[in-house]
């Protein structure tokens, strides 16, 4: 998978949202913003850069052969990162993200390890992996779209207005009764403590003669 395909993939998924979405060259620079000298520091070869909404991300294609080369890769990418900064604007550069396309090309090689040491790595910004699947493309794209800033798995669920945010309503009451009060006289417990009285001395009588009284 070229960093292209996955390039248009991002495009379609931002522009679904109504987000403006566009390809950034200056992220891609071997310049930092205001010097004419090109960077000395190694960077990564056929990278691109995108501006998705308030989100500026640079994609990459890496080859999954090792950790070592996952590294090699990273130390690279950061470099690209450092430099793509200088031309982000202040507030968004919090929310910078590299993305990488990852190609398995043998099935021995440790690939969640690999992706995690990735995606735990939060040097310079924030790292994500999708592998494409090439029985399931599309598929395996939506799974990895989940788990960015791109996803809103809300738009795709019905509103509901009456939920209750838990189910605590009558649990102290249920507790009470469970520890031997009677169902009435939990519930005069319950309205007590909810008068919020300063002297603990006066409630208590009021709490036995609620009990007696529910007899």
């Amino acid at each position: 998978m070229t960093p292209d395909i996955f390039k248009e993939h991002l495009l379609a998924s931002a522009s679904a949202l109504n987000w403006p979405a566009q390809i950034e060259a200056s992220f891609t620079s071997n310049k930092f913003r205001g010097r004419d000298d090109v960077s000395g520091i190694p960077l990564p070869g056929g990278v691109l850069g995108l501006r998705l909404g308030d989100y500026p991300v640079i994609v990459a294609a890496v080859v999954l052969d090792s950790k070592e080369d996952m590294v090699k890769a990273l130390r690279a990418l950061h470099n690209q990162m450092v430099i793509a900064r200088s031309y982000m604007r202040a507030e968004e550069v919090i929310n910078a993200h590299i993305m990488i396309c990852a190609d398995v090309m043998d099935s021995r090689v440790d690939v969640q390890g690999i992706v995690d040491l990735a995606e735990r790595d939060e040097t310079v910004c924030r790292k994500l992996v999708w592998i494409p699947k090439e029985d399931s493309v599309t598929a395996s794209f939506r799974k990895f779209l989940a788990r960015t800033f791109l996803a809103r798995p809300w738009s795709s669920v019905d509103a509901v207005f009456d939920a209750p945010l838990d189910h605590n309503q009558g649990l102290i009451e249920r507790i009470l009764v469970k520890h031997g009060l009677t169902e009435s006289a939990a519930t005069k417990w319950v309205h007590l403590a909810a008068l919020h009285k300063d002297d603990p001395e006066e409630m208590i009588p009021q709490l036995v003669a609620a009990g007696k009284q529910a007899e």
